[in-house]
């Protein structure tokens, strides 16, 4: 299990988020969904490669959607959590963005 399923799995294993943890949530789930992603399309590419690109894009959109990295708000971040799934592409494999989509609609749903 990678670095970002890890951190994941604790988060989701809490009742309760503060909206920065939901973020941190969003962004372990894109890059933990993103490596199988690019796994099944490319083959082994080293994560490092993988992750140096989602990082830049996440920084991007989150910079585009004004979400505050320390502060964030939750409807600006689930905002820019929808721009960043279209630009994914996880819908070319339909049980990561199921999954995806579950895990991201539970973060949220634990917001307090």
């Amino acid at each position: 299990m990678n670095e970002h399923a890890l951190a994941l799995q604790m988060l989701m294993q809490k009742e309760i988020l503060t909206p920065r943890e939901v973020k941190d949530g969003v962004v372990a789930c894109f890059f933990d969904v993103n490596r199988n992603f690019v796994k099944r399309r490319m083959g082994d590419v080293p994560a490092k490669e993988v992750d140096a690109i989602l990082e830049q894009l996440i920084a991007t959109v989150f910079k585009e959607q004004h979400v505050d990295l320390e502060n964030p708000s939750l409807p600006l971040l689930k905002k820019a959590e929808l721009v960043l799934e279209e630009q994914a592409g996880f819908e070319a494999e339909p049980d990561l963005l199921v999954m995806h989509k579950e895990v991201i609609q539970t973060l949220f749903s634990r917001a307090k």
